[in-house]
């Protein structure tokens, strides 16, 4: 139900009911569903364009890419784990320093049974806690009781919600809450694990309040952050999800899942703040009357898989040389005539202000270093 609110919703010409494509994860239940032939477990990358009828913030749009991660038939911690190491590299090679919090649904869950939460309304106190770390007390106590909560329900929710990993598992050691015990045994295993890889060790934290906020999630939870805060909103997440799918198909068959997404509009914002970004061209050619001769060299370059643009405006050199500042374009190869009457390039590194005259072979070389 949540998702259906920041649905676009829209009916064509033929009266037909139609929505913006929300995510990427119900045609992945559509891929399961119409190949049977799929060898589990299958895993799944995919980068697509989605849209949300909710609120525009810094590094959140309503016209967005998202990049998911999924693997389905796998029902052990091992893959969640897995998928928290494809964050840590991920943001390693980007150079962004990330913070991972994780949580178990099956927690959250059996914390608000404890404190006395019937279970019709476990779903509603589960989507207020989730912003608890992102709200004030008095925020949060005002969205309790908008939504039919008391005070002192309030204050015995909030409590639940303080405590370590370890704390919890001592405190419920005995618990009869089956959902919490089974919750609490995940998070253990993950814990573990997470204990013999050093680099989760530094990134990762055990966040009792966190809910991903969508009710598809079954078990273990987690999203990434700007260890720097340099935007509030997290990068992405991701979670188990055994029940969509299986329910999608409801053949009798388990279909296990676990994704996660990357956020590519906040990475972006990060990495353009940061004046990281890789430019997407190595070399900017300009021609001194000898287009058809650049076009040959382009062509040359590009063999060689170097990222090649002409300068097709008949631009004057140094107005081509702002450019490629602009464009953070590394090399700029000028050919005029002498040089096509020597057989050579003048190649002009703009980061050092280094210039060579080259033969077409030693450019190459050059760039490619």
């Amino acid at each position: 139900s949540e998702i259906l609110q920041e649905i676009y919703s829209l009916t064509d010409q033929g009266n037909r009911k139609l929505g913006l494509r929300y995510d990427l994860t119900v045609p992945f239940c559509k891929v399961i569903a119409n190949d049977r032939n799929l060898l589990m477990p299958f895993r799944r990358y995919e980068i697509g364009r989605v849209f949300r009828n909710g609120p525009v913030k810094l590094g959140r749009e309503r016209e967005f890419y998202q990049c998911d991660a999924d693997v389905v038939g796998i029902d052990n911690r091992f893959i969640e784990v897995e998928q928290m190491c494809l964050v840590t590299e991920t943001f390693e090679k980007l150079g962004i320093d990330v913070v991972i919090k994780w949580n178990n649904r099956k927690i959250m869950s059996g914390l608000l049974i404890e404190a006395g939460v019937s279970e019709n309304r476990v779903a509603i106190a589960v989507g207020i806690i989730d912003k608890l770390e992102k709200v004030s007390d008095e925020e949060l106590r005002s969205e309790f009781l908008k939504n039919g909560f008391i005070d002192d329900e309030y204050q015995k929710i909030i409590k639940q919600f303080s405590l370590s990993l370890a704390e919890y598992i001592a405190t419920y050691a005995n618990s009869n809450n089956e959902l919490l015990a089974d919750g609490l045994n995940e998070a253990k295993e993950i814990q573990e694990m997470i204990g013999e890889i050093p680099i989760l060790q530094e990134k990762t934290v055990f966040t009792p309040s966190l809910a991903r906020g969508l009710n598809i999630y079954t078990g273990i939870v987690f999203e990434f952050f700007d260890k720097k805060k340099r935007l509030s909103s997290s990068l992405g997440g991701g979670g188990r999800y055994n029940k969509i799918i299986t329910d999608f198909i409801d053949d009798g068959q388990l279909y296990p899942a676990v994704g996660l997404s990357f956020g590519l509009e906040p990475i972006f914002a990060i990495l353009k703040n940061d004046g990281v970004l890789e430019c997407p061209i190595d070399v900017y050619i300009i021609p001194m009357g000898t287009d058809i001769k650049c076009l040959e060299i382009a062509t040359e370059f590009r063999k060689n898989g170097i990222r090649t643009i002409i300068e097709m405006n008949g631009r004057k050199v140094k107005k081509c040389f702002e450019y490629a500042n602009k464009r953070r374009i590394k090399f700029v190869v000028v050919v005029g005539e002498d040089e096509v009457a020597q057989g050579v390039l003048t190649v002009k590194n703009m980061q050092s202000g280094e210039q060579q005259q080259l033969d077409i072979s030693g450019a190459i070389s050059l760039i490619n270093t």
